[in-house]
């Protein structure tokens, strides 16, 4: 069952539902505030709409980048275990058969 949460985001409340954690919706609504407070620092209007964009654009650049690290760490994870599975495999043979010759 869904819970319902509420937000506050440049002032405004929002109502959200979702099944998702309390302290992970206020982090999220502290996130965006956080991105709106930096791209008005950088970009001084009162437009909420475009700060409001600029700050969504910021945060998925953000998800994309980690997104794409997060993809390279999993590949050279892979990599690295198959590796590892390949010699432990090989030694694996080698001492069956060392088994095999001391019975």
């Amino acid at each position: 069952m869904a819970k319902i949460f509420k937000a506050e985001i440049l002032g405004q409340e929002f109502t959200l539902r979702g099944d998702l954690e309390g302290d992970l919706i206020d982090q999220v609504a502290q996130l965006v505030n956080q991105k709106i407070q930096e791209v008005h620092s950088t970009l001084p209007t009162n437009n909420k709409t475009h700060l409001s964009i600029m700050a969504a654009l910021n945060i998925a650049y953000d998800y994309l980048t980690v997104k794409a690290e997060l993809d390279q760490l999993a590949r050279l994870m892979d990599q690295k275990s198959r590796h590892w599975i390949t010699k432990l495999e090989g030694w694996s043979e080698n001492s069956s058969s060392t088994e095999d010759d001391l019975i």
